[in-house]
């Protein structure tokens, strides 16, 4: 038994000191970190990962903040790794995402980290997804990525996640063309957020006839266009059903 495996065994317990610590291992690749990250590695692969990405200003923390609700309704335990971009100057970052999802502070079932991305690219930080191993070995049934956000080449997240939720949002210019050469290809569902703003319906019509054109596999997925108003969790319960049910 290595020394670092007590640490192991903890997060497999659920511990949740154990787990803030194996994340800061992680995110510092300090000394042990790959020998936990590989004893981890066996006991994942139950959780369902959920990725959500997108153009910045969209509301994706937003709607992750809702969808974890929407979750624990349901008494699934979530995780969420929020990944923010680091400062060209200085490499820190604000890390806001857990300033916006404060809301779900207090619920053990909920465990948020933050991560800057140090200049990767990609929309994903180099150790997100060590992050998300540690998440799904310490037994949460759901775990949710979200990327920083995205231009058209940015898929990363493809790599980390069973399912991928694109979010979009009217009032951004020629937003769905700015997504539509990368995004458009890794979507398990399309999620147009803010849908009570002027264009929704417009933005929901240009996705739908991109889908509609775009080069089709037999039997593949019939990706999904839904409607969501984060804020208010409006349209949160459907599209939170279709991205666990692909």
């Amino acid at each position: 038994m290595t020394a670092t495996a007590p640490l192991a065994e903890r997060v497999l317990r659920g511990e949740q000191g154990a787990l803030a610590r194996a994340l800061t291992l992680v995110e510092r690749r300090a000394p042990g970190c790959d020998e936990v990250v590989a004893e981890l590695h066996r006991a994942a692969g139950r959780a369902h990962v959920i990725g959500v990405t997108g153009p910045p200003g969209s509301g994706k923390s937003t709607l992750v903040a809702a969808m974890a609700a929407e979750y624990r309704r349901a008494g699934r335990t979530v995780g969420i790794i929020a990944v923010d971009p680091s400062s060209v100057f200085t490499g820190g970052a604000i890390l806001g995402d857990r300033i916006r999802m404060s809301e779900l502070a207090g619920d053990r079932g909920v465990f948020i980290r933050s991560f800057a991305t140090r200049g990767a690219l990609g929309g994903l930080a180099r150790v997100a997804l060590d992050a998300v191993t540690v998440l799904d070995a310490a037994g949460r049934d759901v775990v949710v990525l979200e990327t920083v956000g995205v231009g058209q080449a940015e898929v990363d997240v493809v790599s980390g996640a069973q399912s991928v939720a694109v979010v979009s949002v009217p009032g951004l210019g020629d937003g769905v063309q700015a997504i539509k050469a990368g995004l458009l290809e890794i979507a398990d569902v399309h999620v147009v957020n803010k849908a009570d703003r002027e264009g929704a319906h417009r933005t929901v019509s240009e996705l739908r006839e991109m889908l509609r054109l775009s080069r089709r596999r037999p039997g593949q997925w019939n990706v999904p266009v839904e409607q969501t108003v984060a804020h208010s969790g409006e349209g949160v319960p459907i599209s939170s059903s279709a991205s666990t049910s692909t």
